[in-house]
């Protein structure tokens, strides 16, 4: 590929990284509009197209690539369509995804992206049986790629094969946070909330993100322990108070303890944060009517009925 034209395809995807997007776009797009000869240099355009999510700009330059170049090298038509199959998967166009990858397959290509990508394609349509087939494949190639193995145990995990996903995470490590948050979340989905609850302890000592506090918090809670759910909400609102789900669950927290004008404020902080959730407001409603706070009461519900109007229309 010819070097100006990647420097200027990276210097364009800089202008826009640091906010000067009209000026970065037009840059792209003159590179679109002069280098359309060079197949290479609009297989590149279309792949920062695709991360920048123009996912429309994308498809079409790469069609076009392989329209006006049929008798292109077989790996440079692979790589092709292999994007062109992610934009599908994530345009929810299954039949073209499977369309593509298929064949790729067929023409005896072999990869770990391949693997991935046909996996994705089960995934999504609730086919995770047919997605383990292939995530097995592709940990036949790579067997200590932490990711994959990550996503095989989530996968084992929602077939129901419990022991299966216990034994990839732990041949993956237990070390790696992403795969103790994977663990502790299908543990409690699986109502295992005390094996939970460990899971995400030892996530808190190698992370105290927003994500591990709530975990961590919400298992406590389910146990019983409200001094220690408080103490984890109370941490997590502190580092980041527009953290949504943590006001509902803060609310549930201090019903426990008989705390009921703080419950209802953290409700109110919860809707205050556009958290669109109709069974929190409709509680909120309860709260404040409980406590003789009628006109609040009102309020909240005309809120309500408005998003529930809202949300028929859709």
């Amino acid at each position: 590929m010819p070097k100006k034209w990647l420097y200027v395809i990276d210097e364009a995807v800089k202008r826009i990284e640091n906010d000067e997007v009209e000026l970065g776009l037009t840059a792209l797009q003159k590179v679109q509009e002069h280098g359309r000869d060079l197949p290479e240099v609009m297989m590149y355009l279309a792949e920062v197209w695709y991360r920048l999510g123009h996912l429309e700009e994308a498809g079409d330059l790469l069609a076009e690539v392989m329209e006006k170049n049929p008798g292109m090298e077989p790996s440079l038509r692979r790589e092709c369509q292999m994007l062109l199959a992610e934009i599908a998967l994530d345009s929810s166009d299954f039949e073209t995804a499977q369309h593509l990858l298929y064949e790729c397959k067929e023409s005896g290509f072999e990869s770990i992206q391949l693997d991935l990508l046909l996996a994705d394609l089960y995934s999504l349509q609730d086919l995770d049986e047919v997605a383990v087939k292939y995530l097995e494949q592709a940990r036949q190639k790579e067997p200590d790629n932490q990711d994959l193995l990550a996503a095989l145990g989530n996968l084992y995990f929602r077939i129901g094969e419990d022991d299966k996903a216990m034994k990839v995470l732990e041949q993956a490590g237990e070390e790696s946070l992403s795969l103790l948050m994977i663990k502790g979340r299908s543990l409690a989905q699986n109502g295992q909330f005390e094996q939970a609850y460990q899971v995400f302890r030892q996530a808190l000592l190698l992370d105290h993100s927003p994500e591990v506090l709530y975990g961590s918090a919400m298992m406590a809670f389910h146990l019983g322990r409200l001094d220690e759910a408080v103490e984890l909400v109370s941490n997590l609102q502190a580092l980041d108070e527009e953290y949504v789900a943590a006001y509902p669950l803060a609310a549930d927290i201090q019903l426990s303890l008989g705390q009921t004008e703080k419950a209802i404020d953290s409700l109110k902080q919860y809707v205050a944060l556009s958290g669109f959730d109709l069974d929190q407001i409709r509680r909120l409603i309860a709260l404040l009517t409980q406590a003789g706070r009628y006109d609040e009461a009102k309020e909240y519900q005309q809120l309500h009925d408005l998003w529930d109007e809202q949300a028929e229309e859709e």
